[in-house]
């Protein structure tokens, strides 16, 4: 019965792998025709997936298969072992192994992108890490949220040092900043001082504290000399150019950069309250305490962790921002989109790293650094705000008026006008071939017209040979450039015929032996050479000649991302 059994499971495996390789074939030869295009993409995720699932099927084939083989039970069971096992390691890698085929279908053959996904996917070290889990994922991003307070009260510091929002701090930062660039040795000393006195002193006094008396808190009297030179109504340039409204006692109050306490534990504080004797304390008390505090601490550990998410979906937002206006400098600024900016940018940067290389060791960089650090500060202080905005009103109204006095209405299409910067490139020129099709009956001795084609249709073309018409168009209006090339629109339709196909045969080294040119031969047309060519069952016989026509390419497309 089990033998029965196994050669039915057989035999269905049979038919459905005939079924999914021929499935394969059309698919695959789909996505090969339509290399780079939607259709062909679809294809070839297609043909991919199909793959997969004949592997499958090959692979469960093998145990079924050994029904009526001289193996004991024990070896039958071993036999399975490693069969579950070999489908265990295979399965945890289908994405490796989808991607794999997915490359190899979908992704064309040319480009150097496909040879660095191969380099990827086939990385030593990166087949060692963990495959694709959304479980490991959520894991790390919760993980990664919780562990994010110290980065967001960092990301925060830095904020309220540039917009002033903690005069002291910004003072300070500008005479660590003055102080390096002083003595630039001092940038190996900063960290370790902040090991000593902001890990591991605070450490030591969490573990030891100090027996201090607590300090009387007195009102504070009067104001600070640095809160009445920093008070203003006004917001710093950098908020507004943030975009985002950043909380004044945001991050300053996490536990993970809070100040450790030196006090002691035995401080008279501690012991203001009435002692009561420890045979009056009841279990429940006791307990209830604890509770108490341990609910406390969750609470405050999942709002830290909403507020962390919160932060990191923010922090990941500006990221991108970040990433988009890096690429939007690289491909469009930087990039010759704008051929002018570009060039004008180029120069610059050469001036600039000519007198850097030159006369470098005659500047006083210390001065500069110093006054530029101080100066861009000074600029991010709610107070100059007003003075900016001045001076950007002063100047949009001396335009206005120059517009106005001037009356000439300019369109604005966002390029850099340059007039000292002349882009007078020549154009690259190519020729654009294709073949007039002309066709007489054999019976009837008048050609007549049959296509516009880019090959020449000889006896042994496989569509001629299958009774099919070429891949053409039937005007030479519809006949367009490669990609990114033009015509001259100057002339429409202006195609030049080839009257001297000999001397065309003889530069391309042509030497077809199902085509022949008359001596007599004055328009250019190359007829079929019929003679000694067996088995001739086309009632057909055609003739062609080469049209041609010049087009023009100024400059190739900018480079686009690659997210795109």
């Amino acid at each position: 019965m089990s033998g029965k059994v196994g050669k039915d499971n057989s035999k269905y495996r049979e038919r459905a792998s005939t079924v999914l390789s021929k499935m394969y074939d059309k698919t695959s030869d789909i996505a090969g025709n339509n290399s780079g295009k939607n259709k062909g993409i679809a294809a070839g995720t297609a043909a991919s997936l199909i793959s997969l699932g004949i592997d499958r099927i090959n692979q469960g084939r093998t145990v079924d298969e050994t029904d009526g083989l001289p193996y004991s039970e024990d070896e039958l069971n071993q036999l399975k072992e490693l069969e579950s096992e070999m489908d265990d390691s295979k399965s945890s890698h289908f994405v490796d192994r989808f991607m794999e085929k997915l490359l190899k279908h979908a992704i064309p053959t040319e480009g150097p992108e496909k040879e660095m996904l191969e380099k990827r996917m086939s990385d030593p070290e990166r087949l060692k890490k963990p495959n694709l889990s959304i479980r490991i994922l959520s894991s790390n991003f919760k993980r990664l949220s919780s562990k994010m307070s110290s980065f967001f009260v960092l990301q925060y510091g830095v904020i309220h040092i540039i917009t002033w929002r903690k005069p002291t701090k910004t003072l300070s930062f500008l005479v660590l900043y003055t102080s390096i660039c002083l003595w630039p040795h001092l940038i190996l000393a900063y960290p370790m001082i902040f090991l000593i006195f902001g890990v591991m002193l605070p450490a030591y006094i969490h573990r030891h504290p100090m027996k201090t008396p607590e300090l009387i808190k007195v009102k504070k009297r009067g104001q600070s000399i640095l809160d009445f030179f920093n008070q203003s109504n006004d917001t710093s340039v950098i908020e507004d150019l943030i975009g985002n409204n950043y909380d004044h006692e945001s991050g300053s109050e996490s536990d993970s950069l809070q100040p450790v306490s030196s006090k002691s534990s035995d401080v008279s504080g501690m012991f203001s309250k009435k002692p009561v004797p420890a045979s009056k304390l009841k279990d429940g008390d006791v307990n209830e305490n604890i509770q108490k505090k341990d609910k406390t601490r969750h609470v405050k550990s999942q709002m830290a962790l909403f507020i962390n998410m919160r932060d990191l979906q923010n922090l990941t937002t500006d990221v991108l921002n970040g990433i988009n206006a890096a690429e939007k400098f690289w491909y469009e600024t930087a990039g010759f989109k704008d051929e002018r900016l570009s060039t004008f940018i180029f120069y610059g940067v050469i001036a600039a790293t000519s007198i850097v290389l030159v006369f470098g060791r005659f500047i006083p960089w210390r001065l500069i650094f110093i006054q530029s650090g101080w100066a861009g500060l000074v600029i991010c202080h709610p107070n100059s705000k007003k003075y900016i905005m001045s001076i950007k009103k002063s100047k949009l109204s001396k335009e206005a008026r120059q517009k106005k006095e001037s009356k000439k209405i300019e369109k604005n299409d966002g390029r850099f006008e340059r007039h000292d910067i002349i882009i007078d490139d020549s154009a690259e020129v190519r020729i654009v071939e294709v073949y007039e099709l002309q066709n007489k009956n054999m019976l009837n001795n008048q050609w007549s017209f049959h296509r516009y084609t880019s090959n020449m249709f000889d006896i042994k073309n496989h569509a001629r040979a299958a009774g099919k018409r070429p891949l053409g168009v039937d005007d030479l209006s519809k006949v367009l450039p490669p990609p990114d090339w033009k015509f001259d629109m100057g002339y429409a339709n202006k195609w030049t015929i080839d009257t001297e196909p000999k001397k065309f045969f003889r530069e391309r080294n042509i030497n077809n032996p199902y085509l022949q040119i008359p001596e007599d031969e004055k328009e250019g047309w190359i007829y079929d050479k019929l003679d000694g060519v067996d088995n001739l069952d086309s009632t057909y016989e055609f003739r062609r000649r080469r049209l041609s026509r010049e087009c023009y390419r100024y400059s190739r497309p900018p480079i686009i991302p690659k997210s795109t």
